[in-house]
């Protein structure tokens, strides 16, 4: 598995429009070939930024996811890791 890393500024401060900007981002990235989860927030520090992580079945669409959301959006940083160790949820 392979996991899209984003950081973003520019979201609204304005914790009622939060979700629908949330759902916009999920709807479109939920389309993306081998898309398996996604999550998306704001800063606990700073409202006005917005942390994504996308979860993927292979490092080639983790690229692709990568490269279509840099060619369309402004200011988004972007990192690909490779999930190297899963540890189930305790209980």
């Amino acid at each position: 598995m392979w996991v899209v890393i984003g950081e973003q500024r520019g979201l609204s401060t304005d914790s009622g429009e939060r979700p629908a900007q949330f759902e916009h981002m999920a709807e479109v990235t939920r389309q993306s070939p081998g898309f398996v989860r996604g999550w998306w927030g704001a800063d606990d520090t700073d409202p006005e930024v917005m942390h994504v992580l996308v979860m993927l079945d292979s490092l080639g669409n983790a690229r692709a996811l990568k490269q279509m959301v840099e060619q369309n959006v402004t200011g988004v940083r972007l990192r690909i890791m490779e999930v190297g160790v899963e540890v189930p949820p305790a209980g």
